[in-house]
């Protein structure tokens, strides 16, 4: 398998149009070694290779699932009653995705 550097990630976001700023192939490469020790620690549990893989965990699903009806969207306003951080009629969530040099916004 091929090691995941830094240029690789620069390459790949290259490849596929996207710009990064300065800093966020670092957060990729941070967050990618990551995912790489949870795949290698998968990779460890006993049997999991002849383990079935699991789909859709229901096997008659029809039965257990109601039908899709169409019904009216809620107005925003009911929508947004309950969240206690609110920016109009939209509920305010905090930043997920961002780099090193963004400031937090707490």
């Amino acid at each position: 398998m091929i090691k995941v550097t830094k240029q690789i990630i620069e390459e790949c976001a290259k490849n596929l149009m996207f710009e990064l700023s300065e800093g966020q192939a670092d957060l990729i490469l941070e967050d990618f070694s990551t995912v790489m020790a949870q795949i290698d620690f998968l990779k460890n549990i006993q049997g999991v290779d002849a383990a079935d893989e699991m789909t859709f965990p229901y096997k008659d699903h029809q039965k257990i699932l109601r039908e899709d009806k169409p019904t009216k969207p809620l107005k925003a306003v009911d929508a947004v009653k309950n969240s206690n951080t609110r920016l109009g009629n939209q509920i305010k969530l905090p930043k997920v995705v961002g780099n090193k040099h963004d400031k937090v916004d707490e």
